[in-house]
This record gives C-alpha cells, sequence and structure tokens, in this order.
C-alpha cells in the first residue's frame, strides 16, 4: 500500500510538472537565437521559446538547424514527414517544409538557394522564400 501511493504520488507530480510547460526537455537559452531556448516535446518535436516561456515557434519539428547569420539569418527546418523549410530569426516560417533539399544562399548564385521538391526536380528560392525558377521534366521526345 505504502509503496502504490509513493508511485502514485510520483506519477501526480510528473504528470503536474509536464502539464505546466508542455515540454519534455527545455535547452540553453541563446545557443540558437538570443534569448530563446530550444524546446522538446513529449512527442520528440522542437520549437522554441523566449525568455518569458510565452512559444515563438511551434513544437511542429522534427529538426531545427542553426541560424546562419552569414547571409541571411534563416534556420533549416524539418518537418515531421521529413521535408525541408526554413525559419527566420523572428519565429516566422518563411519556406514552408516543401522541399526534399534546400541549399544554402550565398552570393555565387545572386542570393538564391537551390531547392529540390518532393517530385525529385530541382529549382530556385530567393531570399524571401519565394519561388523563382522551377526546373520540369523535358516533355518532349525525339521524334523519328
Amino acid at each position: 500500500m505504502k509503496k502504490s501511493c509513493c508511485t502514485l504520488i510520483f506519477a501526480v507530480v510528473a504528470i503536474f510538472c509536464f502539464a505546466q510547460n508542455g515540454y519534455k526537455k527545455v535547452y540553453k537559452y541563446g545557443a540558437y537565437n538570443r534569448d530563446w531556448a530550444l524546446v522538446k516535446d513529449i512527442t520528440g518535436n522542437y520549437g522554441f521559446i523566449d525568455s518569458d516561456g510565452k512559444e515563438v515557434v511551434p513544437t511542429n519539428y522534427k529538426k531545427i538547424g542553426k541560424f546562419n547569420k552569414t547571409v541571411y539569418n534563416y534556420a533549416l527546418v524539418k518537418d515531421v514527414l521529413g521535408y525541408y523549410g526554413l525559419i527566420d530569426c523572428y519565429g516566422k516560417e518563411v519556406v514552408p517544409p516543401n522541399y526534399k533539399k534546400i541549399g544554402k544562399f550565398n552570393k555565387t548564385i545572386h542570393n538564391y538557394a537551390l531547392v529540390k521538391d518532393v517530385l525529385g526536380y530541382y529549382g530556385l528560392i530567393d531570399c524571401y522564400g519565394k519561388e523563382v525558377s522551377a526546373m520540369h521534366e523535358d516533355d518532349s521526345e525525339d521524334e523519328e
């Protein structure tokens, strides 16, 4: 009886603690973005909270990369289906996770990034996340 009572009290305390913030783990503040902490929810998804504990980026992502402060202040995100997108340093989703791959923005190709869509076709997005060039399969067949 005593053992089951202690177990019950422990379970209630654990549930109460998780119910308080809804996160399985809160990482170090400032590691990704100033005054933000990466958080992991009980399903294993990641997001960010600010120093007040307010959610800045919802826990919708299986992976969140570091913010690239050299060209654009974007972070690569991977959703639960395995597709990639980008968020900015304010927590806004700049590019929805619709791509199999997203290359880095660089000055070589004039601030565009190479992307690969879910069908395997390549294209370019601009620094605002807008698709500016898409490569499609060549529909023309060699005529005999």
